[in-house]
C-alpha cells in the first residue's frame, strides 16, 4: 500500500515539474522565455566612456555571454538570435562621495565609482519586449583608491551587478 502512494506522489511531483517546465513558461532560474527562442547574440561591447582598465569591454562581454549561457538554456550566438542584445560602457567615474574638512582643506573620504552601460535588447518574436535602457550601478571605495588603482575584482564584481540587472529586465521580466 505504501508503495503505491509513494510511486503517486513520485508520479504527481513529475507530473508538476513537466507542466511547469515544458511549454517554456516557467523555469526554476526565474526566466520566462517562449518556446520558440531558441538563440541569444550578445555583440561585444564598446567603452565609449574612455576610462577604465584596458580590458574592461572585454571583461563586460563575457559576464554577459556567460551569464546568458548559465542561467538558460539558449544558445549564445555572435550575431542574429531571436534574442539579441548589444550596449556600451558610457560612464565609468570615480567622484568624491563623502567629504571632510580639515582646517582650510576640503578632502575626500570615500570615493564612488559609477559604471553605466547603455542596452538596446532586441526580442525579434516579440518586439513589445524591446528596449533601449541605461543600466548603473556604483561602489564606494576609500579615499586611497584613485580610477587607475580599483582592484579587478571589484569591476568584476559591478559587471556581474549589472548584468544581472539586465537579464532581469530581458528575460526574467522584473
Amino acid at each position: 500500500m505504501t508503495l503505491k502512494i509513494k510511486s503517486l506522489n513520485l508520479l504527481l511531483m513529475a507530473l508538476t515539474v513537466w507542466c511547469c517546465t515544458a511549454c517554456g513558461v516557467y523555469s526554476f532560474t526565474g526566466t520566462s522565455i517562449a518556446a520558440d527562442i531558441k538563440t541569444i547574440s550578445i555583440q561585444n561591447f564598446e567603452n565609449t566612456s574612455g576610462e577604465g582598465p584596458s580590458n574592461l569591454t572585454q571583461v563586460v562581454t563575457n559576464n554577459f555571454r556567460n551569464y546568458y549561457q548559465r542561467n538558460t538554456n539558449l544558445t549564445v550566438l555572435q550575431r542574429d538570435g531571436d534574442l539579441q542584445l548589444e550596449g556600451q560602457i558610457v560612464t565609468f567615474t570615480l567622484t568624491p562621495a563623502a567629504v571632510q574638512r580639515d582646517g582650510n582643506i576640503d578632502q575626500a573620504t570615500l570615493n564612488r565609482l559609477t559604471m553605466g552601460i547603455q542596452i538596446r535588447f532586441t526580442n525579434t518574436k516579440d518586439p513589445e519586449q524591446d528596449f533601449d535602457q541605461q543600466f548603473t550601478i556604483t561602489e564606494d571605495f576609500p579615499q586611497n583608491v584613485d580610477i587607475t588603482s580599483i582592484p579587478p575584482a571589484s569591476i568584476e564584481r559591478m559587471t556581474e551587478r549589472l548584468v544581472a540587472d539586465v537579464f532581469n529586465k530581458s528575460v526574467a521580466n522584473w
